[in-house]
């Protein structure tokens, strides 16, 4: 690549970089994207409906992702002006080999060819990753319990549910199958009371007998 071109795609870099950061102090000056006690625009939300509240934290919720878009835009910006620098800009990041003029002059900041762009591998690790910070504390509401990964699985979540429905439920005797008593039911049917998992209910003879001669 030219110098000519590496300054031409310096100038469409610099220029949003002013961009962003004009839009970003708005932002800020304004307080678009922010919540705290004073947000709310009248002195009382005692006659609102909460649906009214809802759209309020909608937007304030819309405006923050917008924030942090362009946030992590100004640093893929940053990013590339410290390649041109360092004489490594338009080099893709994976295999080395020069990124298309045209990819460039529509993304100045890839840092990836578009082969290498199509082919990332998408692994568990990295979708987990990508994920939402809230579904770090969601737990599922059966078979797990919570902060369940930091927990033994002594009792899981299915265990708090019978213990709460041995006194009583919306179930009738037919739903539970000709019981007539909730202890009894969800005793000796669901419970199985010392037993965690499958393998807890097997014996030691039973054990011995798989064991070679």
């Amino acid at each position: 690549m030219d110098n000519q071109a590496i300054d031409s795609l310096k100038e469409s870099l610099e220029r949003r970089e002013q961009e962003i950061e004009h839009t970003i102090e708005i932002m800020k000056e304004n307080k678009t994207a922010e919540q705290d006690k004073y947000s709310p625009t009248e002195l009382s939300n005692y006659d609102n409906h909460p649906a009214d509240l809802g759209t309020e934290l909608f937007q304030v919720e819309f405006n923050n992702a917008l924030r942090v878009h362009e946030e992590h835009e100004l640093k893929d910006i940053h990013d590339a002006l410290d390649r041109i620098k360092d004489g490594n800009y338009g080099k893709c990041a994976f295999c080395g080999k020069e990124i298309d003029m045209e990819r460039l002059k529509v993304l100045p900041f890839a840092r990836l060819c578009i082969h290498c762009e199509e082919e990332k591998d998408v692994t568990p690790e990295k979708l987990g990753n990508d994920r939402p910070n809230e579904e770090l504390v969601w737990d599922a509401p059966f078979g797990r319990k919570y902060l369940n990964k930091r927990e033994d699985d002594e009792h899981e979540g299915m265990d708090y549910l019978n213990d709460l429905m041995k006194y009583g439920s919306s179930d009738t005797p037919q739903d539970m199958g000709g019981y007539h008593d909730y202890e009894e039911f969800f005793t000796n049917e669901i419970d199985k009371q010392g037993i965690v998992d499958s393998m807890d209910n097997i014996s030691n003879e039973q054990y011995k007998k798989q064991l070679p001669d």
